[in-house]
C-alpha cells in the first residue's frame, strides 16, 4: 500500500501542474530502455529521495485513507461477467447519465482496466484507486449498427467484458439473444454507450468505436464515476451490495 501512495503522490501533484486536452491522443513515436533491477537486498534507502517524497506523502495518505463506504462482500473482476465487472460498468452509466440531456444506452468498460478488488468492508478512497489506477476518462460513443456488431462480437471473442444495460446471451459470435435497457436489440439503431476514451481511440484493439457518427470526451474521470457512485450509497446510510448476476452467458 505504501508503495502504491508514493506513486499516486506523484500522479497527484503532476495533474495539478498540467492543463488537460480532451481531444485524442495520436502516439507520434515511442521507445524503451530496458534496465536490470539489482536483488541485493543490503541497499541503502536514499536519504534525499526520502526527504522529497515525505514532503507530499503526509497530504496524499490522509486523502488515500479517506472512507468511503462498507461493502458486505469483497469484489473482483471475473469472466464472463463479475461483481467488480458490474459495478464499475453501472456507475459509468449511471453517473454519466446524470451529466447529460439524452438517454445513456448502456456501458462497456475494459476487462483488463481493472487492476485491483475491492474489500469486504470498510472501502477507503486509496481501494478505488488501486481498482482503477488510470486516468481514464468517461466517453460517449454515438454506435453505429455495424458497430454494435463488432461490438457483441468482440465480447463474445475476447471472454466477456464489464457492461451495463446490456445483456446478452450467445450461442456463437454471430447468433446471440441481446438487451438493451430491458428492450430487445434493434439491429438497425444507433446506440449512446459510454465507455473509456482508451477504449473509444481503439485500445485493446475496439476499433468498431470508430464505427459511429458521434464521440465526445466528457473529461470526467472513471475512478470519480465509482468514487460518486459509492459515496453516494453512504450518504444514503446504505452499504455497497455485489451484483453477482452474469451480464454475458454462452449456451452450452
Amino acid at each position: 500500500m505504501r508503495k502504491v501512495y508514493i506513486i499516486i503522490s506523484l500522479l497527484l501533484f503532476t495533474m495539478i501542474s498540467c492543463n488537460f486536452s480532451h481531444e485524442p491522443k495520436v502516439v507520434l513515436k515511442d521507445s524503451a530502455q530496458y534496465y536490470s533491477v539489482s536483488k541485493d537486498l543490503n541497499i541503502q534507502a536514499d536519504a534525499e529521495y526520502d526527504s522529497i517524497i515525505a514532503i507530499y506523502k503526509v497530504g496524499v495518505d490522509s486523502v488515500m485513507e479517506e472512507y468511503i463506504v462498507d461493502s458486505e462482500q469483497g469484489l473482483s473482476r471475473k469472466r464472463p461477467s463479475g461483481a467488480l465487472n458490474n459495478l464499475i460498468a453501472d456507475a459509468m452509466r449511471i453517473e454519466i447519465s446524470k451529466e447529460v440531456d439524452f438517454n445513456v444506452d448502456f456501458a462497456m468498460y475494459n476487462y483488463y482496466g481493472i487492476r485491483n478488488t475491492l474489500p469486504k468492508g470498510e472501502i477507503i478512497k486509496g481501494n478505488v484507486f488501486e481498482v482503477l489506477p488510470f486516468e481514464n476518462q468517461a466517453t460517449l460513443v454515438h454506435l453505429s449498427p455495424k458497430g454494435m456488431k463488432h461490438l457483441l462480437t468482440y465480447i463474445y471473442k475476447s471472454g466477456g467484458q464489464p457492461i451495463s444495460g446490456l445483456e446478452v446471451e450467445y450461442t456463437d459470435s454471430i447468433n446471440y439473444n441481446a438487451t438493451i435497457g430491458g428492450n430487445e436489440f434493434d439491429t438497425t439503431a444507433y446506440y449512446w454507450v459510454v465507455t473509456s476514451d482508451y477504449a473509444a481511440n481503439g485500445g485493446d484493439n475496439m476499433n468498431f468505436f470508430q464505427e459511429s457518427d458521434s464521440i465526445f470526451y466528457t473529461g470526467i474521470l472513471i475512478r470519480n464515476n465509482l468514487l460518486n457512485y459509492l459515496e453516494n450509497l453512504n450518504a444514503n446510510n446504505l452499504k455497497l451490495t455485489a451484483d453477482t448476476v452474469s451480464r454475458i452467458t454462452y449456451k452450452d
